[in-house]
């Protein structure tokens, strides 16, 4: 089994990349996030219908959240945005770029035709005028002189003017939010496409309007999810299928793929999970949302009240192959007027740093209750804290495969119970162990640096491959890092 070598860079334990699993008896787990309060809420005029794809943004200022509310009249939305300094207190800015009768008028893009996402790109080599880009789908004119409908790039220099700029592709549906991002070497784009389109092979990559002639696409077909990749946001690979090491086959609404800025290695996701149900019970007419999801159907079309969604956590590390659990990473919650109907657990696009152990996650919801207002939910999950390896009231062990880091002292972020306790030593490649134990550790925290009981330090492991074995009950170990 050939090394890993880590280096210094955070390692987190949500998927088996570093575990020898064969050796190990902790179990992986992946963890929901906490419901907090609601910090805002959308209720002007416009606002009430529907609202889709909040995304964060992360710039000099603060934060900004993009949104699209969607006016019920033809549905065409535009693009809006709030603001916040510290994730907690937000507020609309009064732009009054586009003609509108909004009390506050925060519209930065007008009559857009479906999902947009925005970014801040963060390429050294992006001009100034296009630090701000937005993916959505547009009719623009091609050089051939047609226009045709594709996924397109708008562009601004401030995030509040947006000019559209170019096609990306026409190689799928885009009706989700398509999101885009610089890696530090290329641009990786996942955007909604369909495959198991009846009398299609999965293998041929159709245009839009090919998949669109297809009708019976919507009954049959399955969402999903491909990348595609460029240098320079003009010139774009052609798209995979992303791959799924579960090995099953279910439709996937948004993607919300995002680096991981604690460990930039690591790209993670929560696509939202599209249930559509056949037919109505007399479950369904027992259910708290019965007459929202009645309306729902009678407003919009016939599978919009019977389609339920909820939201999964994936993660990867070369985009193309991805590790999903699949418990839910967030539920619609107990029965309510509002929810268990189509667009609950939308997560909006992004993380925001609290400054303290944990991110703020956030949801619009009440999504089909027309004429309600929408709250902005915030939610809280651990740094590092979307899955781990754990220990139950039973010791159990976790055994890394064969790995070559650079430093002197192991952090670990884990978490343990008063009762429990994590010791942690080193073995060598064949599983022999070659040191004593750690001091033992138990608390809660995000970062804990790991001392030999026996005052030996660790940098005399360093840039040789070892193993690293963690003896644990009650405890949860989340990442690991050395310095």
């Amino acid at each position: 089994m050939a090394a890993v070598n880590i280096g210094k860079t955070r390692q987190v334990f949500w998927d088996d990349y570093l575990v020898d699993t064969e050796k190990t008896t902790a179990s992986a787990r992946m963890i929901q996030p906490t419901k907090k309060e609601c910090v805002f809420e959308f209720d002007q005029k416009n606002e009430t219908f529907s609202i889709s794809y909040p995304c964060v943004v992360k710039d000099e200022a603060g934060y900004k959240m993009y949104y699209q509310p969607w006016i019920k009249e033809g549905f065409k939305p535009c693009v809006c945005v709030i603001e916040s300094v510290d994730g907690i207190h937000w507020h609309r800015p009064h732009l009054d770029i586009f003609d509108n009768d909004l009390a506050e008028n925060n519209v930065v893009i007008d009559q857009v035709k479906d999902g947009v996402f925005v970014f801040y790109d963060t390429n050294p080599a992006c001009p100034k005028e296009e630090k701000y880009k937005a993916v959505g789908v547009a009719k623009i004119q091609y050089s051939d002189g047609e226009e045709k409908t594709a996924l397109c790039c708008y562009i601004s220099s401030d995030g509040y003017r947006f000019t559209l700029s170019h096609p990306m592709t026409r190689f799928g549906t885009f009706d989700s939010l398509n999101t885009a991002m610089w890696d530090g070497e290329k641009y990786v784009c996942f955007y909604r496409s369909f495959h198991n389109i009846i009398g299609v092979d999965n293998s041929e990559i159709l245009d839009i309007s090919q998949i669109y002639s297809h009708s019976k696409m919507w009954s049959y077909a399955t969402r999903d999810i491909r990348v595609m990749y460029s240098d320079d946001f003009r010139h774009w690979s052609l798209p995979e299928l992303v791959e799924f090491d579960d090995g099953k086959d279910y439709p996937l609404y948004t993607n919300n793929i995002q680096i991981y800025d604690r460990a930039p290695q690591m790209k993670i996701g929560f696509p939202v999970r599209y249930c559509e149900r056949k037919e109505w019970t007399k479950n369904v007419e027992q259910m708290t949302s019965y007459l929202t999801k009645k309306k729902a159907t009678e407003t919009i079309e016939d599978r919009t009240g019977r389609v339920a969604t909820d939201c999964i956590f994936i993660c990867s590390r070369d985009s193309k192959m991805w590790h999903r659990f699949n418990e839910a990473f967030l539920t619609p919650g107990y029965e309510e007027e509002h929810n268990w109907i189509y667009g609950d657990c939308y997560l909006a696009y992004g993380l925001i740093d609290s400054g303290r152990e944990y991110y703020n996650l956030y949801t619009i919801d009440r999504h089909f209750s027309f004429g309600y207002s929408k709250p902005l939910n915030r939610y809280e999950i651990r740094k590092d804290g979307f899955a781990c390896y754990m220990a139950g009231g039973d010791e159990a062990t976790l055994v890394t495969k064969p790995i070559v880091f650079d430093g002197k002292i192991p952090h670990i972020n884990f978490s343990t119970s008063a009762y429990g306790y994590i010791f942690m030593s080193v073995l060598d490649e064949d599983g022999r162990e070659i040191s004593g134990e750690s001091f033992e550790i138990y608390g809660d925290n995000i970062d804990r640096a790991v001392y030999f009981a026996d005052g030996e330090d660790f940098s005399r492991f360093a840039s040789t491959p070892v193993r690293l074995k963690f003896r644990m009950r009650d405890a949860k170990l989340f990442s690991i890092k050395f310095e």
